[in-house]
């Protein structure tokens, strides 16, 4: 399954989401717990979705049991306290990209599902793309316009690989 373009994705996806954690690491207190739609959605609480979603896709893809919870970000240390798990399990889902192409059977929303190792994959990488664009349309609907979704597209990623070379 792997190829050039599967590998930049994965590794646009964990960029992106620690440009956002920067972010949010810098912004007041009260911004991580700023909603737009639905008050059980906080800034906090996405960002705490996202890495939580994270682990499930690997426990499912590895045949293994969902890591316990952590506690959903209220404050921006929180936030901060996140990034080396978000590492971890960025870093996780790149090395799972070479995992075969078969089913894989576990508990989904309460009911036994069955979904091929590229849908998890693939979901993993859109999962955390939605959410960053939840976040920022959150920050600006309470007037913070401070995570643009274009400071973090694949153009901005090639220009900050391309300067930063591993």
């Amino acid at each position: 399954m792997t190829n050039e373009i599967t590998k930049r994705i994965f590794r646009h996806m964990a960029w992106a989401n620690s440009q956002m954690l920067e972010v949010l690491g810098r912004l007041p207190d009260e911004a991580i717990n700023f909603s737009a739609w639905n008050p059980d959605w906080t800034v906090g609480g996405i960002v705490h979705h996202i890495v939580t979603a994270e682990g499930r896709l690997i426990s499912r893809l590895q045949h293994e049991t969902a890591p316990g919870d952590i506690a959903v970000p209220s404050a921006a240390s929180g936030i901060s306290d996140l990034s080396e798990l978000f590492k971890s399990r960025e870093a996780q889902l790149l090395a799972l990209i070479d995992s075969p192409e078969q089913p894989h059977s576990f508990k989904r929303l309460g009911n036994q599902a069955e979904f091929l190792t590229s849908t998890i994959l693939a979901q993993a990488v859109h999962h955390s793309s939605e959410h960053r664009a939840q976040i920022s349309d959150i920050l600006a609907t309470n007037s913070m316009n401070v995570f643009n979704l274009d400071d973090i597209d694949f153009w901005a990623f090639e220009i900050w690989e391309t300067q930063n070379p591993s």
